[in-house]
């Protein structure tokens, strides 16, 4: 070393360096986009023979100057040294999350990483997919909702109250119905500061009573026996839980450690005690079907379909074939949920534009009959 003209500076252990690297990235927030990318990316080179690091590295080239390219020197540097790569990617919780990670781990163990890689990248290239649907979707009403409560702010701020002193200066007897919309504009005009300061309050007791289990719980079980609506949140809970299950099973995770990590990607609370259940049955050695069976929860369809691929043997094959049946029968809902949407939206904006303009001519009636 000496000779060479190389001398020793400074030296750190591997997990010190690893953490060194990553305390400068730990906050990055990738793109689903971005994400979906890495994940094709590695999948291909993989399986053209190239190393973990070499691939890490290439991508990490490619992607230079972005927190994209940031975040792949740094799991580059910690593979390096040893590392597995579900531990690299466990230091970035924001990025990855714990179905990625243990994905990743379970195919390292059994060497199917490329398989793996595939897998993740066809799951959320659909979600993103539907997301993009979605938003589409949402365009067209929210650009009514808006138009259709500035229409409403204007009625009630500026048209009532010039029809409210008038009325006042005719000594007019005033019906019900217009009592209550001049009530309602009064309270829009001089209790704005109340309703600005509920606004901003409510939804932080939401948050908070959220955090309480059995109301969280209560909450999204109610919620799911909404016509139209509440199925459709639950198909998304069913489908997430399915199609991550399938993954983790086919990578090689023991079923029970895959319900528990699973569990905590439903978002469903009242689903995420049903799979807590599930998973406790089948660590006792219930078949997964039967414990299933105990939960309306879980749809009877579901059911079935799951006891045919225990029977079989296929487990990973039924789960997935659930998955790619909720995931055809989603978009389907959400167009009939968006069909349902738009006319009730404009049935109800047409109602409070009715009352309003009824409000005021029931006193011209008045006026009218008196002379």
């Amino acid at each position: 070393m000496k000779t060479a003209g190389i001398w020793l500076l400074e030296a750190k252990q591997g997990a010190a360096l690893a953490e060194e690297i990553s305390s400068g990235v730990r906050s990055t927030k990738i793109k689903r986009s971005e994400l979906i990318a890495f994940f094709v990316q590695m999948a291909l080179l993989l399986k053209a023979g190239v190393t973990l690091p070499a691939a890490l590295a290439r991508l990490g080239e490619d992607n230079e100057g972005t927190r994209l390219g940031e975040l792949l020197e740094a799991l580059r540097e910690q593979v390096a040294i040893g590392e597995p790569l579900n531990e690299a990617m466990n230091r970035f919780p924001r990025v990855f999350s714990r179905q990625i990670t243990a994905m990743i781990k379970a195919g390292e163990a059994s060497g199917r990483v490329p398989e793996v890689f595939d897998s993740l990248s066809g799951y959320y290239e659909w979600l993103d997919q539907l997301t993009s649907e979605i938003r589409q979707a949402l365009i067209y009403p929210l650009m009514v909702m808006g138009a259709s409560l500035s229409l409403v702010l204007l009625l009630f701020t500026f048209v009532v109250p010039r029809f409210v002193s008038l009325l006042t200066d005719l000594h007019l007897k005033i019906p019900v119905l217009t009592r209550l919309v001049m009530w309602v504009s009064t309270t829009l005009l001089h209790s704005w500061p109340v309703l600005l300061g509920a606004m901003i309050l409510v939804p932080l007791a939401w948050k908070f009573a959220m955090r309480i289990r059995a109301f969280a719980r209560a909450f999204d079980r109610a919620l799911m026996s909404i016509p139209v609506f509440g199925p459709l949140m639950a198909m998304f809970s069913l489908s997430r839980f399915s199609n991550n299950l399938a993954m983790l099973y086919r990578a090689g995770i023991p079923l029970v450690r895959g319900i528990e990590i699973c569990r905590q990607l439903v978002g469903n609370r009242a689903i995420e005690d049903a799979v807590e259940q599930v998973r406790l049955g089948v660590l006792e050695g219930t078949p997964m079907h039967r414990c299933m069976a105990q939960h309306d929860v879980f749809p009877r369809t579901m059911v079935m379909m799951i006891a045919t691929g225990e029977t079989s043997g296929s487990l990973d094959f039924a789960l997935q074939s659930v998955s790619d049946y909720y995931n055809k029968i989603i978009p389907r809902r959400i167009k009939i949920v968006f069909a349902i949407f738009d006319p009730v939206m404009m049935i109800s904006l047409i109602a409070v534009v009715g009352v309003v303009a009824l409000s005021v001519i029931l006193p011209i009636l008045q006026l009218w009959d008196a002379k």
